[in-house]
């Protein structure tokens, strides 16, 4: 059965989601970046989109761009590997099934990297619960100066919730990563599954200090303040997320003024959106 992940929330979906930063099509190959291919430019525009969201944690968004590029190129193996994961994460299991199956059964063009994926794509279809640690640890081998290897076991240690191993495999990632905010965010919510919360805290501070306009980083400190009840604080973070995208979704920050009114007996002195 699929299982929730405790802590992670949005962010090892979302390393999931980066595990391939590099589109070489028609590109020539590099060698210290893992490839990835596809019959389509348009499709490899939209996956590039996707990217971008995900980076972000912006997941709806994400999605809709890893749908268009699945129409543009239905074969395309790593937007259907994604999409498996992302299924994994919604706990969707006719979704990952689908998903699954139309990224273990592509055959033609794939890269070395995308055939361990497959692999283990396929193995996690048998059992979406599956050890495929094993298949990142290969990727980091094979391209050690690459965040997006480090981004695949990150998620596949999620997976059997390997908490201090995905800690070890972050602090290496972070020696590789031109942009550390994701990994910082990932850090933070591991620091807090291991109780932690000095360590947490100074994580999050990093990756709001990294990506201060983007308004997930004040969300996840927000549930770093949930986590110690101190829920105005939660609220005012959460708040100011709802403040920079107003499609942003409000439900945590007007749950931590309840909390707030509930356990403190009194109205909460900010007005709420």
């Amino acid at each position: 059965q699929l299982r929730k992940l405790h802590y992670m929330k949005k962010i090892l979906f979302t390393v999931s989601l980066l595990s391939i930063g590099l589109l070489l099509f028609p590109q020539k190959a590099s060698v210290t970046k893992m490839p990835v291919t596809t019959a389509s430019v348009k499709a490899r525009e939209y996956y590039n989109e996707a990217l971008k969201y995900f980076d972000d944690v912006n997941l709806r968004k994400g999605h809709d761009q890893l749908e268009k590029a699945l129409r543009e190129d239905k074969g395309f193996f790593m937007a259907n590997y994604q999409m498996a994961m992302y299924c994994i994460w919604t706990e969707d299991l006719q979704g990952f099934e689908e998903y699954a199956e139309a990224a273990a059964s592509a055959k033609a063009g794939l890269s070395k990297a995308e055939e361990i994926l497959r692999d283990a794509v396929a193995r996690l279809r048998d059992y979406p619960g599956a050890d495929v640690t094993d298949a990142g640890k290969k990727l980091v081998e094979m391209y050690p100066d690459d965040i997006n290897a480090y981004n695949n076991l990150i998620w596949f240690e999620s997976i059997i919730n390997d908490l201090e191993e995905q800690l070890a495999t972050v602090e290496k990632a972070l020696k590789v990563a031109e942009n550390p905010a994701p990994l910082y965010n990932t850090m933070g919510y591991l620091y807090l599954a291991l109780k932690q919360n000095d360590r947490a805290e100074a994580a999050f501070d990093k990756y709001i200090e990294a990506d201060p306009g983007n308004p997930n980083v004040y969300d996840s400190k927000g549930d770093f303040y949930m986590v110690k009840r101190e829920f105005k604080k939660a609220y005012e973070f959460y708040l100011k997320a709802c403040s920079m995208d107003r499609e942003w979704d409000n439900e945590k920050a007007l749950r931590a003024k309840a909390l707030y009114e509930q356990t403190e007996g009194k109205k909460i002195d900010i007005i709420t959106m």
